[in-house]
């Protein structure tokens, strides 16, 4: 058994085997946390728990820091949630990836270069196969949002590397899938010992490959405009028949209620229901809660499981707490776009509106119970805010969802109708809707039983059949848009998935204008690189702007807002 594991794992740990830390990562004066896991202190099960604490962090940022995790970047571009502007060019700063990027380099992969070689050892291959697909993960979506990123000469200090050349995302994509399948072959070996804290799947292996064939599948659609194999490799995935497609299978990090020694609630929950109101940078977007209000004949079953009204109307606004109810709509803006408000207490933001912080924190709209666990909006209008405010809802412990069903599910809609893989995409889309709305409902049902804004069955079938009436109805690209819409819904805080989606579909094609300019710019394509990399590593050159695409986007620029 021994043997085959070396075959299989051995070529894709030599690319990048080192420790733990690079130049680019970090600021030079460095103290080491006497906390953190090193080989001299901890043990493989200490090593494959920060390992996976670090994915978390690194997706949805740590609860009482300034640390925002890559997926909130990626909701502000495509109008999940406000973000500043006026134009792409200032939505964000380089600084603001510093964090980030250190959790990738530095603690996560740095913790899976150190604890590989002793997991060898021990055959453990679980903890191994369970550290390639989190590498996979973040190594893709880095190459998501930055483009080309230092990967084979990343964490190898110990030879004299502390400048390491940015890979193509070509060939880290390559890689990632290498790893996905070497994970595969692992999780089917027996191993000495399985994990003794495994947070996502408690120690299931047979999840944790359900996972990395759905990370495949999601690779191989994001790279579907670049790779002729796509179709042959999806079409594969179906067949094997071994993808998350059950709610019981979901890629998720369970938060907890606790408030103190750590603060182990959700971050959006910390950062809205503080205790003095919702953080001064974080709003709704308008585009997307209109997407759910208004998108559909009926108002979707999940509106007020993922919003919470502080207010039921406006007559208490003025122009100083929100100016553009005094200013005529942007000539830009078609007649049936939302500006400004909502209405019916849906108090957000429009898109890249720059302005600074009015007195408006008892009027905004909040995050609700799915998935942060906050409040289930029953119409009680309350300001959540003061002492109280941290016993609202579920109290925080919400989830981090990273790869559902749901998504699964939307993912072979996208690939059945613009690739023709196996399978109708109407099939794909309607089970996604169904997915979406169950779980979010069930994950709610202990704050929202009772309520009399419950939606009933009938409501959701009638919601959903309104949907498939537009999908049937349309050409494909409004079936795609259809399709791509209805990801957006129940990728609700999954930013990664929803900016990785707009920019390979050109969908949502009516999302909000920018509010202060009629031309922003180019759309945000990828990012800047963090601050710290481009400033400390020589090889690693400051992006002119965010305007140019990963190597999957090979979408005009025309098709984006």
């Amino acid at each position: 058994m021994k043997k085959i594991f070396l075959k299989l794992v051995i070529p894709s740990l030599l690319v990048t085997l080192g420790v733990f830390q690079s130049c680019e990562t970090l600021d030079l004066d460095v103290v080491d946390s006497p906390n953190a896991v090193n080989p001299t202190t901890a043990d493989v099960d200490l090593f494959i728990n920060a390992i996976q604490l670090r994915l978390t962090d690194f997706i949805d940022g740590v609860e009482g820091s300034g640390f925002d995790g890559i997926s909130e970047f990626g909701m502000e571009p495509v109008r999940m949630i406000h973000g500043f502007g006026p134009s792409y060019r200032e939505l964000n700063d380089p600084a603001d990836f510093n964090q980030l990027w250190g959790t990738a380099y530095s603690s996560a992969l740095a913790d899976i270069r150190a604890m590989t070689p002793l997991a060898v050892e021990a055959e453990l291959y679980t903890h191994i196969a369970i550290s390639q697909v989190i590498e996979a993960y973040i190594m893709m979506t880095l190459v998501d949002f930055f483009g080309d990123v230092p990967y084979t000469e990343a964490a190898r200090g110990n030879e004299g590397i502390f400048n390491p050349v940015a890979d193509s995302g070509e060939s880290i994509y390559a890689a990632a899938d290498q790893l996905l399948i070497d994970a595969i072959a692992n999780f089917d070996l027996d191993e000495v010992n399985l994990p003794t804290n495994d947070v996502y799947y408690n120690g299931d292996e047979s999840k944790w490959k359900k996972l990395a064939n759905t990370l495949r599948l999601k690779l191989y659609l994001q790279t579907r405009l670049v790779d002729s194999n796509a179709t042959s490799v999806i079409n594969g995935l179906i067949s094997d028949g071994d993808l998350i497609l059950d709610t019981a299978d979901d890629f998720q990090f369970q938060y907890s209620t606790s408030a103190a020694a750590p603060d182990s609630r959700h971050p959006f929950f910390e950062k809205t229901y503080s205790g003095t109101g919702p953080s001064s940078d974080f709003y709704m977007a308008n585009y997307y809660m209109d997407l759910l209000e208004n998108g559909q004949p009926t108002s979707d079953p999940r509106t007020r499981y993922y919003f919470y009204r502080q207010v039921g109307d406006f007559s208490g606004a003025n122009v100083v707490t929100n100016d553009c109810v005094t200013q005529n709509r942007p000539a830009w803006y078609s007649a049936d776009e939302v500006y400004c408000t909502v209405g019916d207490g849906f108090w957000g933001r429009d898109h890249l509106n720059p302005d600074g912080i009015p007195p408006d924190q008892q009027f905004r709209a909040m995050f609700g119970v799915y998935p942060v666990g906050g409040a289930f909006d029953d119409d009680s209008f309350r300001n959540v805010s003061g002492s109280t405010a941290i016993n609202e809802g579920l109290q925080g412990a919400g989830i981090n969802p990273i790869m559902l069903a749901s998504y699964t599910n939307f993912m072979l809609a996208e690939a059945a109708l613009t690739l023709g893989t196996t399978g109708d995409a109407a099939t794909y889309l309607e089970a996604g809707m169904r997915e979406s709305i169950t779980k979010t409902m069930i994950f709610s049902a202990s704050v929202a039983n009772g309520s009399s804004f419950i939606p009933t069955s009938g409501a959701i079938d009638t919601y959903i059949a309104s949907v498939m009436a537009e999908y049937n109805g349309g050409s494909d690209d409004d079936k795609l848009r259809v399709i791509v819409e209805q990801y957006f819904i129940a990728l609700w805080t999954n930013g990664v998935e929803a900016y990785n989606t707009y920019r390979r579909t050109g969908h949502p094609s009516d999302i909000q204008p920018a509010v202060e300019l009629s031309d922003p710019g180019v759309f945000q394509r990828s990012n800047w690189y963090p601050a710290t990399a481009a400033d400390n590593n020589i090889n690693l050159t400051q992006k002119d702007g965010v305007t140019a695409p990963v190597f999957w986007d090979t979408n005009p620029a025309s098709l984006f807002r």
